[in-house]
């Protein structure tokens, strides 16, 4: 009898035991709060989490110590290309967006039969989507703009750039278009006069959190989509604080100082947005993604010192150092935390990625793929191809397959095709040597902390963040790539610095990958891009940007006459 109690004692503390291994896998009885944090043009070098002591980046890094750095992240090399593969899942080359941006004075936009990723969660999960940041998919008509698709809320200019203190926005050739750029859903706004962009965006997003949290509990997704450390302007780029830029004497270019202190605000921002999350309790459910939209413009038009050594090249190129972006996630939901991925992973595959934890199938025919397995459980990515892009109009083209990289042509004639920008042990911080105690006393690290798996210390930070340098170990001797000349090949596992060439060497895998090239051209729709409007001009509406087809078909066209 005894005997028999013991069993059944040791058997029913068996099943709780079962019950909460299962209920600590099981997925959330709603989906997870979404929020998505993009820098714009900011350099794979340009966090320390990468192994530069030069602009410290505590709450980044602590984002990846605490959930997963993304060591193989791609996205687009331009600004309206990788919004557009987020939104969409689908590649540029399958939207029209192959080529450059959207100007403002230009009349086109995101293709309007497109649902995007706003739309699919109000869908799955009945998400209240708010966006805060920069637009840049068009705004010729207000049909092109955030609320039209799939937003309940926007604040934040519908353009490229902006002046991070004036809020306007002024073209960088002829004609010089100049007007103001901020919205408050679909109203200008004037509000903040003076204020520092980022920090007005930071302060926008935590409202919207905790407004969030008193109005409703539906999910939450908020797509944070920063000006920095964008170029203001192309005569005067770097633009910050002036306090915070003399918190970076210590390094040597004075140009470098001021993006320094651009970036700094970035991730104070992070920071604070974790907060916010944290004091609303809706951290408890939440993913956080921080990435960068593409690489730095070290060199050429908006250039800002930004950095992508070691790789090659910059935004705007066929090159790692365009498209290889910083990247980190963070979710309670990830099964194994702590540690740095090498698996490959695509912009598109964000859409299907959230739908398949809002238990909703992906779309039929887009280009992403759900990566949930590779970043909760340490799976292999289901990715092993990437089209980086076809240009028609620049004729290149830029493919990835299984390890191997293939370019054919380049951007700027050839300008840009070098490894550019400071390098990792350039001007180091004073703080370098307690890198580790930085981090540690972020707020995204006392944010998070109480949630992970096990306690991390200085080792286990400094392991991380060796694993997630880049290092240039090709293992022969470097062949110099010409891709004007003809197309080139590079073994990225050994090579990820694009130094040796192996085309001659393999001719064969030259061959197939140039085929299947010239399969996604059929499938490419022609690019969008439309001439400039000269009617777009901020001086025949009252100074701003605005939609102006639709100003223009108003029974009274208010035109502004000089």
């Amino acid at each position: 009898m005894h005997f028999a109690k013991v069993i059944s004692g040791v058997l029913i503390i068996f099943l709780i035991l079962c019950h909460c291994g299962c209920a600590a896998k099981r997925p959330p009885k709603r989906p997870p709060n979404i929020v998505v944090i993009l820098a714009d043009d900011l350099g794979s070098n340009d966090v320390s989490f990468r192994g530069s002591s030069q602009i410290p980046t505590p709450n980044i890094d602590a984002l990846g110590y605490q959930g997963v750095i993304l060591n193989r992240h791609y996205t687009p090399a331009l600004c309206s290309p990788s919004r557009a593969a987020l939104l969409t899942g689908k590649y540029p080359i399958h939207l029209g967006m192959q080529h450059s941006v959207i100007v403002s004075d230009e009349p086109w936009s995101l293709p309007m039969n497109e649902k995007t990723l706003p739309e699919y969660l109000k869908e799955c999960g009945s998400y209240r989507t708010h966006m805060v940041g920069k637009w840049h998919l068009g705004f010729a008509r207000k049909d092109f703009t955030p609320l039209q698709r799939g937003f309940d809320s926007h604040f934040g200019p519908w353009g490229p750039s902006l002046s991070y203190f004036s809020k306007r926005f002024l073209m960088p050739w002829e004609p010089f278009f100049d007007g103001h750029d901020m919205r408050r859903n679909e109203n200008v706004t004037y509000e903040s006069p003076g204020g520092y962009i980022t920090d007005i965006l930071t302060d926008e997003a935590v409202r919207v959190i905790r407004r969030h949290q008193q109005e409703t509990d539906k999910p939450l997704f908020l797509l944070v989509t920063h000006i920095a450390p964008h170029a203001a302007e192309a005569d005067n780029p770097l633009q910050a604080p002036r306090e915070e830029i003399l918190k970076f004497g210590y390094i040597e270019d004075p140009e470098r100082r001021i993006y320094a202190a651009m970036v700094a605000s970035l991730d104070r921002s992070v920071g604070k947005i974790v907060m916010a999350l944290q004091e609303t309790e809706l951290l408890r459910n939440s993913l956080i993604l921080f990435y960068s939209d593409n690489g730095a413009p070290t060199k050429g038009l908006y250039s800002t010192t930004g950095s992508n050594f070691p790789l090659k090249g910059q935004k705007s190129s066929p090159w790692e150092g365009g498209m290889r972006m910083p990247a980190v996630i963070w979710s309670p939901l990830i099964e194994k935390r702590h540690r740095v991925s090498d698996e490959v992973i695509y912009s598109t595959d964000w859409l299907p990625t959230f739908l398949g934890l809002c238990r909703t199938d992906p779309p039929t025919g887009i280009d992403g793929y759900d990566v949930w397995r590779t970043i909760s459980r340490n799976k292999a990515s289901p990715r092993h191809e990437i089209l980086h892009n076809i240009d028609p109009i620049l004729g290149y083209s830029s493919y990835y397959r299984d390890g191997w990289k293939y370019v054919n042509g380049t951007t700027s004639g050839g300008k840009f095709d070098d490894w550019l920008g400071h390098v990792v042990g350039a001007d180091k911080t004073p703080a370098a040597n307690a890198y580790a105690e930085l981090v540690m006393k972020s707020p995204t690290w006392r944010a998070l902390a109480p949630l992970a798996f096990r306690r991390l210390k200085v080792a286990d930070i400094q392991e991380l963040r060796q694993k997630a340098q880049i290092k240039c170990s090709a293992p022969w001797k470097a062949t110099p790539c010409h891709a004007l000349r003809s197309p080139c090949l590079f073994n990225l596992k050994h090579d990820p610095c694009e130094e040796n060439n192996l085309a001659e060497r393999f001719p064969r895998i030259v061959k197939e990958m140039a085929e299947r090239v010239q399969v996604f051209e059929g499938s490419a729709l022609p690019p969008r891009n439309a001439p400039q409007d000269p009617m777009s001009n901020p001086a025949l509406w009252n100074d701003v940007w605005v939609s102006w087809l639709d100003e223009l078909q108003m029974p009274k066209v208010r035109i502004k006459l000089n």
